[in-house]
């Protein structure tokens, strides 16, 4: 505790004799979503982030748990600060952009007027931030780590066994795990994994299965349930369950009990939205390390149909809030330079990672491998620096802006960029729009919903990955009812002409 204050003291000496603006420098205003525990005030990011564009910053930070209610709040008052976070690209940010209190950014936003924003974000990036047809704000895109499957790598070597890439490796290791007494303990009381989401990125491109917004070869569009591909991939987990390989409860699983099995032994692969960040922090769990003293983790690719090869992960844009500015803004040449700034690496770096010697000891431009001590660390985690302060959660070429994950020791690190390594080298993300931004069919999926066909389908698909029907009477659902009931939707879908 005695260190951090001192290096508290440390930092406000440094402000006080680093923070230098010209005596020209622009005030802007600014409504920010930060943590409770982040330090506006003196804090030596924001003062090296004025510093790079002669910007006087005056932020208001409401809390992170109501910023939307006193963001609404500010809207409707007539007196908008000059750069606005908008949490969410909903109705509300539609309504503003609409009645004209967020500028309209078009005419500017070129490689002239914001040539290092133009460059990094793409067409995808943008989507969410037009209304009208008029783009209102800049998204904040977050790089994140490679997916993966994590596995018991304690169990993979008791067995003899590999890392799986193919269903057909990952169905024969998950019945190892489930028969072959992975733990020793003589009992049998395990199984290869649970199910959680059924169409997680990491199993179901191993079956060539395409998201129902990306046209297929011939330019139409295919709603992904209804495809043979789509019934050959939950008869691979079918066949898996009747195997035993598959927690038998796991339809009555809540949210995030697979980790909890995960944690206790119980499972040897976990898949639901897990990265190659969760091979660190899922080994440096408490109730891991309690439940299994001798065991480690290990990391795999999402499953490919190809033994050797580039799987295409269908990967849509990351996009965590964006930027806006005031249209009564008397900056707005200072809030576009600010806004513009933001995209660049340098300053990509200083809001995320923070001021060198000060919430970090190095960071290596290549590797983005970054090193603290743990008074570093503390100051760099939401109270000088963080991910809510960054205009952009990603460098100009999308990748990460810190490597590494939640490396804590060198050995970590090492795994760590080892497996990211290895599984960058067999997959490729693909960038797409889902056909969730489209224009109605929020309104088609409400129809949908209210109809009941949803939870039937739901029903009917965990009804035949139990065995309870077969393989007919779930196509017979499809084609007969669950595929008629998309029509309208499907329609809307093909008339996009999204992704193409």
């Amino acid at each position: 505790m005695k260190k951090f204050l001192a290096l508290l003291l440390a930092c406000a000496m440094l402000i006080g004799c680093a923070s230098a603006l010209a005596d020209d420098a622009i005030t802007l205003t600014a409504i920010l979503r930060l943590p409770a525990a982040f330090i506006v005030e003196d804090n030596p990011v924001i003062a090296a982030w004025g510093e790079r564009t002669n910007t006087a910053f005056e932020i208001e930070a409401p809390p992170v748990s109501n910023y939307m209610d006193r963001l609404q709040v500010v809207m409707a008052s007539g007196e908008a600060p000059d750069l606005i976070h908008i949490q969410n690209l909903d109705s509300n940010f539609q309504q503003w952009s609409r009645d004209e209190l967020l500028l309209d950014l078009t005419p500017y936003f070129n490689a002239e007027t914001m040539p290092n924003a133009f460059a990094a974000l793409t067409s995808d990036d943008l989507a969410s931030c037009y209304v009208d047809g008029k783009l209102y704000a800049l998204p904040r895109v977050q790089a994140k780590p490679l997916d993966a499957i994590i596995y018991r790598g304690d169990w993979l070597e008791k067995l003899n066994l590999s890392v799986p890439t193919t269903p057909e490796q990952f169905a024969e290791v998950m019945k190892a795990f489930a028969t072959m007494d992975p733990d020793g303990n003589g009992q049998n009381d395990t199984y290869g994994t649970s199910l959680r989401d059924l169409e997680d990125r990491n199993l179901i491109f191993g079956f060539g299965l395409k998201p129902t917004s990306v046209p297929g070869e011939d330019g139409t569009y295919s709603l992904m349930a209804s495809t043979q591909a789509y019934e050959d991939y939950l008869t691979w987990l079918r066949d898996m369950y009747a195997a035993g390989s598959i927690d038998p409860e796991w339809y009555l699983s809540q949210s995030y009990e697979d980790q909890d099995k995960f944690y206790a032994g119980q499972i040897g692969a976990i898949y639901t939205a897990t990265t190659l960040n969760h091979l660190n922090s899922f080994s440096n769990n408490e109730t891991f390390k309690a439940a299994n003293p001798d065991g480690y983790l290990v990391a795999g690719p999402s499953l490919s149909a190809m033994a050797e090869g580039v799987l295409d992960v269908y990967y849509p844009p990351q996009i965590w809030g964006a930027h806006a500015i005031s249209t009564d803004s008397q900056n707005i040449e200072q809030a576009i330079k600010v806004l513009d700034d933001g995209y660049t690496a340098e300053c990509a770096t200083l809001l995320f990672a923070g001021v060198e010697g000060v919430t970090y000891t190095s960071l290596d431009p290549e590797t983005r491998v970054l090193t603290a001590t743990e008074e570093q660390t503390a100051l760099r985690s939401n109270v000088y620096s963080s991910s809510y302060l960054s205009i952009t959660y990603a460098m100009p070429d999308k990748s990460m802006v810190i490597s590494g994950g939640t490396s804590a020791t060198e050995e970590e690190l090492a795994r760590w960029l080892k497996a990211n390594d290895e599984i960058a080298a067999v997959t490729r993300r693909v960038s797409y729009l889902g056909e969730g931004s489209l224009p109605g069919i929020s309104d088609e999926n409400t129809k949908l919903v209210n109809s009941g066909i949803t939870s039937e389908f739901s029903e009917m698909r965990t009804k035949y990955i139990c065995g309870q029907i077969d393989r007919d009477e779930f196509h017979s659902f499809i084609q007969d009812k669950y595929l008629p009931a998309y029509a309208d939707y499907m329609t809307l879908v093909s008339e996009s002409g999204i992704n193409k």
